[in-house]
């Protein structure tokens, strides 16, 4: 087989926009993506934590609850809340953050070739806010804090395929970061329409 070389030319067009949603489980962060992503006049693609966990092998994954799940993903059903309610925390090892850490890179990829990003995460620890730091440094993103009361998040969950017990796991957690929200969303108070074009309009007012 003969080697051939291809010449990469570096991109220099313009670097895309990426918004930045954070929150619990069943907070409403997908459907305010998807609403962003419908009333947005420039393509927005859509990067999920759900979009990394259906890349995960199974058995490296929470479904099965494996060995392998130990060193990937799995769901910690061990703890309750401060009033004794039980809670479903997801926990990584060290084939899970590497898995995260590339990830990261893949979305900040879609930005840095030009197309916009909306991220739609679930920081399942406060310091993997640094690790997107890191990935979307230099990009223009605005971070979102995505709210909800926890009833209406339960509410949410109950028929749903996210064990019970997800949202409250990590509702206090996934906002512990020790950063500032550009902006704050409760989607118990307004339409996805109506919050996605005030994200918008944010995101918009910073260039």
């Amino acid at each position: 087989m003969v080697a051939t070389t291809v010449a990469r030319v570096p991109y220099s067009g313009p670097e895309g926009r990426v918004i930045f949603l954070n929150g619990t489980s069943s907070a409403g962060k997908t459907t305010l993506a998807r609403a962003i992503q419908d009333q947005s006049d420039i393509p927005f693609v859509y990067w999920g934590i759900d979009t990394l966990f259906s890349l995960v092998p199974p058995n490296w994954g929470g479904g099965r609850d494996g060995p392998l799940s130990r060193s990937g993903f799995w769901y910690d059903r061990t703890t309750r809340d401060e009033d004794g309610h039980p809670q479903v925390v997801i926990r990584y090892g060290p084939v899970g953050r590497r898995m995260i850490r590339s990830a990261c890179t893949a979305a900040a990829s879609f930005a840095r070739g030009g197309d916009s990003v909306v991220i739609d995460e679930m920081l399942l620890t406060p310091d993997l806010l640094l690790m997107w730091t890191e990935a979307l440094a230099g990009l223009d993103v605005l971070l979102v804090g995505v709210m909800c009361p926890l009833a209406i998040a339960e509410q949410r969950e109950t028929g749903r395929r996210n064990p019970p017990g997800l949202a409250r796991g990590h509702l206090r957690t996934v906002h512990d970061h020790g950063v500032a929200y550009d902006m704050t969303v409760d989607t118990s108070t307004g339409t996805p329409t109506g919050l996605a074009e005030a994200v918008l309009l944010r995101q918009s007012g910073r260039r």
